[in-house]
């Protein structure tokens, strides 16, 4: 079994974000995005269970490669990625048509997302992805259970479904779904020697179009200011003057 997981580096949420142009201006150290280690645990479990080969593809400025590393020390095997200008500032669709062929090029047999990444949040590239690999999409999974055959609990608008997994398909987890694991010292080291190889664009069956066109970027300002109040055993009643007031109560 051939497991392929997307990670996503950017930028180190700790600090502040910048923007060039409406695009997100990516330092040379970039993290593994903390929504994509719920993907890579899922794929470590199977890989466990079936002895399969799990590969990190990523798509995007390399730079030192930190989040790469921060994949691998986790437990997969080996990590290929894309990095060109070309695709500065890619749209949800062309960044699903270059992960697909990306993940082609392992053989996937499954192909592992988080929901959305936290420096983007379009929710739709596994979606999107399954389209261009013709497999099924099996999205908000948040928790996995592994026996003769895997079965995933998805979360749904009204709770949540058990489903069975296909031996083809595409995943997206959701952020708690599970737990993913820290590595230790002997994992960070040991990912020191595995590979990472970089895929030239030129390489890849793109066919999708860049047709998104930045007009302007504005920040949200909030005008209302809250009213602070020192509780000393009272409080509640202000908040029952408040709720008559608004004829709530």
């Amino acid at each position: 079994m051939n497991i392929t997981v997307c990670a996503k580096q950017i930028p180190d949420p700790a600090n502040d974000t910048s923007y060039d142009n409406g695009i997100i201006v990516r330092p040379e150290e970039q993290v593994l995005d903390d929504t994509d280690r719920y993907g890579i645990e899922v794929a470590l479990q199977l890989k466990e269970k079936f002895d399969a080969e799990v590969t990190i593809i990523s798509m995007g400025p390399a730079g030192t490669m930190k989040g790469l590393q921060q994949a691998l020390q986790m437990g997969a095997d080996k990590a290929i990625y894309v990095d060109d200008d070309s695709l500065k500032g890619a749209n949800s669709l062309m960044t699903a048509n270059v992960l697909s062929e990306l993940a082609k090029t392992t053989n996937a047999d499954i192909v592992i997302f988080g929901t959305e990444s936290t420096d983007g949040y379009s929710g739709t590239v596994p979606q999107q992805v399954s389209r261009f690999l013709k497999l099924d999409c099996i999205s908000y999974v948040k928790a996995l259970e592994i026996g003769d055959d895997v079965s995933l609990t998805r979360q749904t608008s009204e709770g949540s479904e058990k489903v069975k997994m296909p031996p083809k398909c595409v995943i997206s987890v959701t952020a708690g779904g599970v737990e993913p694991r820290y590595p230790n010292f002997k994992d960070i080291m040991a990912a020191k020697s595995k590979p990472i190889e970089k895929v030239e664009l030129d390489k890849l069956n793109i066919t999708t179009e860049q047709n998104l066109e930045f007009i302007s970027i504005e920040a949200l300002e909030n005008s209302k200011n809250g009213e602070t109040i020192i509780d000393e055993g009272e409080a509640f009643q202000v908040i029952v003057d408040k709720l008559k007031e608004l004829k709530v109560i």
